[in-house]
This record gives C-alpha cells, structure tokens and sequence, in this order.
C-alpha cells in the first residue's frame, strides 16, 4: 500500500488534509509509474484545496502540481529505458503521495546535477516566470520592469532573469530583510513599500513616465495599484492571487491611460503547448539551474504525515526557499 494525502472538502489544509493508503496504482497505455521523493508546496496547492479553483476541482482530490521521483514501470508504449531514472511526473495524477501514473510524453528526465530539491520545485515557478518574461513580455534591453511580493520564489527568480535579459526590475516588497538579496540576484532597485514612495526611484531609472511592464503576484487592490506606475503602453500580467482576490482593473480607465492588464494562468500555457514547446521551456530553466544561474533553495523539508506543519511553515514570513513534502 501507498501513502497519499487527500482531501474530501475545501477548506484550511491542516484540517482537510488526511493521510491514508492506497494500493499502488497501474501505468496506462503511455503511462509511467513514478515513486515520488519530494514535491514542493506552493500557494497555488493551498489555494486549490481551500476551494479557489472549487469548479475545476473534483473531489475527493490529492493536491500537487509537481514533485520528483524515480520511474519503477513503463505501461504499454512508454519509454521503459526511463525505468530507474528520476522524472517529474508531471500533467499526470496529484504528487502529494508517494505512487503516481503520469504520461510519459511530458514526464521531464531530471539530470544528476540537479538535487531532489531543486528538481521538486522545477516546474510552477520557474517555467510561469520564464515564459512571462520571454514569450509573453519580451520587453527590449534596458526595459524597467516592476515586480511585487518580489521576496517571493517568482520574485527572486525573476530577478535572476532579469539580469541576465538585461531588464531593470524594480522589487516592491514589505520589509527591507529582502534587499541586500534581491540586489545580489540582480535587481536594479529595492522598494519597501511601506516605508517609501515608488514614483522617485523610477524617476532615478529614467522611467518618470513609469515601468514598461509589471508582475503582480497579490491580486486585488494591491496589483491594481501597479498601473498607477506604468508609463502608457504598459502591461501588468496578474499571475498570483496572494491576497485571495483577483484583479480588476476599469477596463474604461485601462483604455484611456493605454495600458493593458491580463490575468497569466500557467495551465492555459500547458493546455495549448506542444510537447517541443514543454521540452524547450524545461530545457531552459533546466540548464539555468544546472548551471548555476538560477538558485530553487530548500528552506525545509517535513514528511508526508506531517503535512500540516509543512503547511504552517511554508506559509510563515521570512522564509528562504520552498517547503518540501518528502516520503
């Protein structure tokens, strides 16, 4: 029997979340069986089981949108030379549990470089961020570009990106123990924006006008407040929901300033993508981490049965690199 963390109703994860077991399930046709090590908790896993995302979500469900593990089978038509290697086994079923089936088309072979860790935490951020700044921005060299909640992971990776396209971002936080940080991975400047105003340091980078472009990762009032400081032309892609509300901008008041301002969902990327475009975005990010470039730091790692704490504490302030569930 395996382990599998479930949930039967939406609600706080420490008070739906269940641990129980279930028999090893069997690779379909193109399928792979996969023992998952780890796997990363992310904001979007906690707001999928507290009901955000209640009508694309059966019940009951396994959360996980990524994680790392070893191939133990290949159902009929799947690779069976990737039996005994480390794939994310990823598009398939939730990897909060210990077995799980996925298609082997876009399962992703991990290379001996990259630790567990690094790998477990491969797929949500990392590819969302990249494809955010090359395929839907592509803002020129020199472009000024702002990014909130920027002591986040997408924050910090972006900051990373963004030295090397040569973008100017600017990190809008709320606490300067992010700033020396930021500063060393590549940002231009650091905002706290509880202590001073944003207009001025714009001004500094040549950008009085305002940024080309901005990441919002909060959602609601706060995002919205990131169109004040683009220059016209500017775009805001909303891709988290960290204040639990979605942003909405006057599409009136958008039209009139010239700006634009669209919600970015990674799934509607998966959805669409070719298996040459996955391979290519896991490919760049891969080589990035592999080589140094872009940093994916553990900041700890509970046991499958001690999910809620690992909840707590990835939720904590403060913290440095993903929360791991492994076992």
């Amino acid at each position: 029997m395996a382990r599998v963390l479930r949930y039967d109703r939406f609600g706080e994860p420490a008070e739906v979340l269940c641990l129980t077991k279930a028999p090893p399930p069997e690779p379909g046709p193109g399928e792979l069986l996969v023992r998952v090590h780890a796997r990363s908790i992310n904001p979007s896993d906690l707001l999928t089981i507290r009901g955000t995302y209640a009508k694309h979500t059966p019940l009951p469900s396994v959360p996980g949108w990524e994680g790392v593990g070893t191939v133990l089978a290949a159902g009929p038509g799947a690779p069976s030379d990737l039996i005994g290697t480390r794939v994310l086994p990823l598009r398939g079923a939730g990897t909060w549990q210990e077995l799980v089936t996925a298609p082997a088309q876009w399962a992703v072979p991990v290379p001996d470089a990259v630790t567990d860790g690094a790998a477990a935490q491969l797929y949500i951020n990392p590819v969302a961020v990249w494809l955010m700044l090359t395929e839907e921005l592509r803002l020129p060299p020199g472009g000024v570009l702002l990014v909130n909640a920027a002591g986040s992971a997408c924050g910090r990776l972006a900051a990373g990106l963004c030295r090397e396209l040569e973008l100017r971002m600017v990190a809008l936080v709320r606490s300067g123990a992010y700033t020396d940080e930021l500063l060393a991975l590549g940002a231009a400047a650091v905002v706290d924006t509880t202590r001073e105003p944003l207009a001025p340091v714009l001004a500094r980078l040549g950008a009085a006008e305002g940024a080309a472009a901005g990441l919002d990762a909060v959602g609601g009032t706060e995002g919205a407040a990131l169109l004040n400081h683009l220059a016209p032309g500017g775009v805001l892609l909303s891709y988290g929901l960290l204040s639990g509300a979605l942003l909405r901008p006057d599409p009136a008041d958008l039209s009139r300033r010239g700006l634009r301002a669209s919600d970015y969902w990674l799934r509607r990327w998966v959805d669409r993508c070719s298996v040459a475009e996955w391979r290519a975005a896991f490919d760049a990010v891969v080589a990035r981490v592999t080589d140094g470039r872009l940093a994916l730091p553990v900041a700890a790692t509970y046991d499958l049965a001690d999910a809620a704490e690992a909840v707590r504490a990835a939720e904590a302030s403060g913290r440095r690199g993903k929360v791991l569930l492994v076992g």
